[in-house]
């Protein structure tokens, strides 16, 4: 796919990494990727280009909308990611105009106003990186819930493969025997006041009765009351042990070296994937150290960032603190925490479930509203009366058939076209059909097929996969009739025929058992795959009947 990211943003925030991010994973599926933001600091296999996206005024807000619009025209851009407000206003009025399926990925909580209660910008598609987020933009934005989906931030496994703790001396130049504490995150915002709590009302007093060194690690933005802090919380304990280090590229020799974190997001993920000891504490709330019994309330909100405000208790947090200073500093997290953070948040499973989302809003933006499939069984000279009357057509009959769709415009598909679609390789025909043939039978080779070439027509048959019983075997009390060989399907496949199951031997399946029911459509797929060398994507049911 073509996929474009847009973001609005001045400063490196966690929509950037988060896309940075998903932007790798991405080029690894084989995308071809573009990002456009106000700025972008981070490294990206995306091609970048800036765009001012976060200056809101309406009239920059059309240029913004009128220069993406010829921008996903001329780069056949099938999927707009957007990652904020800016984004999702300006990317959505584009996806609008130029009909391209439109992603939008809220990462944290909206401000809550008429307009934003009114129209929602975010689309039919939306990703909210925590329950939280879903809940209030359900709840207080009146956005359907069946149009959010819960999709977290994803990291890269190498972050923890073979990491060790990196040497407290080298990396920040204290003691080894110093209890480092570390916040990582931006300094504007509500982020900067957590900073503020923790040098006013609670690590100055603690660091009289520690060998504590607290480190602040971020900020391209520095609110300038926040280095007096830190100069008056030495100055009242008497020492230096508050070191504002400023914006870092990379922070995982910074987590690895670290006692214990304070951070909340993407920072809070990457500490517990480390086995770092975490004391969640974000934008909208204060956690305290996460634990297996807390970490599902912990994950609920993205580490504090996306419930309901809460102002902190300094007095808690303190409290806290001392509780686990005192107690001596937890070497690691829980293995339980450590496990499912990997777990979860794998930015392999995260794209995986981007993707999804991707397809499911190319399908509903790009597919007809309706793909007729017409079902066939054989394909006969004369009809033969009887039962099975019914299940054939007339040569003559069928080639009208053939004539009739094609003067009517349409154009047949397989299910292996529809797949391609849906990941988007390919578009669809105006008028797509799909022509389905059950069980096999050999005049779909010799009478059908041909009809099908000629009309330049192809379709999908569903085998009973059983090759050794070459009639219908499963219908004793009628005719038995050839079904196809081994070199007619081969034959059938190279033209573009595509092949499904119909199981092993054309039972119902409401009428056996689990067991049973996991052998024929198990068996019946690799049977045909062997068969074909080539994968089987798709089932027919025996009769319909399904439950």
């Amino acid at each position: 796919m073509n996929i474009l990211h847009v973001l609005s943003q001045f400063e490196v925030t966690g929509a950037e990494v988060y896309a940075a991010t998903l932007v790798d994973q991405q080029a690894e599926r084989g995308h071809t990727l573009f990002i456009v933001s106000d700025t972008l600091s981070l490294d990206s296999r995306a091609t970048y280009i800036t765009v001012p996206i976060g200056q809101r005024s309406y009239r920059q807000r059309l240029a913004n909308v009128r220069w993406l619009v010829r921008f996903i025209r001329q780069n056949d851009i099938q999927i707009v990611h957007a990652h904020s407000r800016a984004a999702s206003w300006v990317g959505y009025f584009a996806t609008l105009i130029t009909n391209t399926p439109f992603i939008s990925t809220v990462h944290g909580r909206q401000h809550v106003h008429a307009s934003s209660k009114m129209f929602n910008i975010y689309g039919r598609h939306i990703l909210a990186v925590c329950e939280s987020i879903k809940d209030h933009l359900a709840n207080e934005l009146g956005i359907a819930p069946e149009a959010i989906t819960v999709v977290p931030n994803g990291i890269p496994s190498d972050l923890w493969t073979g990491k060790t703790p990196a040497a407290k001396k080298r990396v920040f130049g204290v003691p080894e025997r110093s209890l480092v504490l570390s916040f990582i995150g931006r300094l504007s915002g509500p982020k900067g006041d957590v900073v503020r709590l923790l040098l006013r009302d609670v690590l100055t007093r603690l660091a009289k009765k520690y060998r504590l060194a607290f480190f602040i690690i971020g900020g391209m933005k520095v609110p300038g009351d926040i280095p007096r802090l830190v100069e008056e919380a030495n100055r009242v304990a008497g020492k230096t042990f508050v070191y504002l280090k400023g914006f870092q590229k990379d922070v995982i020799e910074y987590l690895t070296a670290s006692d214990i974190v304070v951070g909340s997001g993407r920072v809070a993920i990457k500490a517990l994937a480390l086995g770092k000891p975490l004391v969640a504490f974000g934008e909208s709330h204060y956690l305290g150290l996460v634990t297996d019994k807390n970490f599902a309330e912990a994950v609920h909100s993205n580490f504090g960032d996306a419930g309901t405000f809460q102002q902190p208790e300094p007095f808690r947090v303190r409290h806290d603190f001392e509780a686990i200073l005192s107690r001596g500093v937890p070497r690691s997290s829980a293995t339980k925490t450590v496990e499912a953070t990997r777990a979860r948040f794998d930015v392999r499973a995260v794209e995986q479930s981007v993707q999804q989302q991707y397809e499911q809003a190319l399908i509903k933006t790009k597919s007809p509203s309706v793909i007729p499939v017409l079902l066939y069984h054989r394909v006969v000279p004369a009809l033969p009366g009887g039962k099975l009357e019914g299940l054939t057509v007339t040569t003559t009959r069928f080639e009208a058939q053939l004539r009739s769709l094609t003067r009517r415009g349409y154009t047949t598909i397989t299910f292996s076209d529809y797949a391609a679609f849906t990941r988007g390789e390919r578009l669809l025909p105006p008028r797509p059909i799909i022509l389905t043939f059950d069980d096999g039978y050999e005049d779909n080779y010799s009478l059908a097929f041909p009809l099908l070439q000629g009309y330049g027509m192809n379709a999908v048959v569903y085998l009973v996969a059983n090759r050794k019983q070459r009639t219908n075997f499963w219908d004793p009390d009628h005719p038995q009739v050839p079904l196809l060989t081994t070199p007619q399907v081969r034959e059938m496949s190279r033209y573009g025929v595509e092949f499904g199951s119909h199981t092993i031997s054309n039972r119902c399946l409401l009428a056996l058992q689990n067991r049973a029911v996991v052998e024929e459509v198990r068996k019946s797929k690799r049977i045909i795959e062997d068969l074909l060398g080539d994968r089987v994507i798709s089932f027919a049911y025996p009769y319909g009947d399904l439950d």
